[in-house]
């Protein structure tokens, strides 16, 4: 694991949603049929809206990610120095 994070080939924030997801195949599904209720100009403040949802949760993930790797080394510091 070491070798491939020096190497970058370690990316979480690389991931790609997984269309196969039932949660992302019913996002998809709902939202289109949602659009089409909308006119063009709602249309594109209900995009800006998603994106910004988005984006938000990245910076979550990304904290919540750091957080956890923090207290991973925290437990094996503790772990190694008993």
């Amino acid at each position: 694991m070491l070798k491939e994070l020096y190497h970058g080939d370690i990316s979480p924030s690389e991931r790609k949603a997984d269309p196969d997801n039932k949660l992302t195949q019913k996002w998809l599904k709902l939202s289109a049929e949602f659009e089409r209720t909308l006119t063009a100009e709602q249309i594109d403040m209900f995009r800006k809206l998603s994106n910004i949802q988005g984006e938000n949760a990245v910076r979550d993930n990304e904290a919540l990610y750091i957080q956890g790797f923090k207290g991973g080394a925290l437990l094996m510091i503790e772990i190694l120095s008993k």
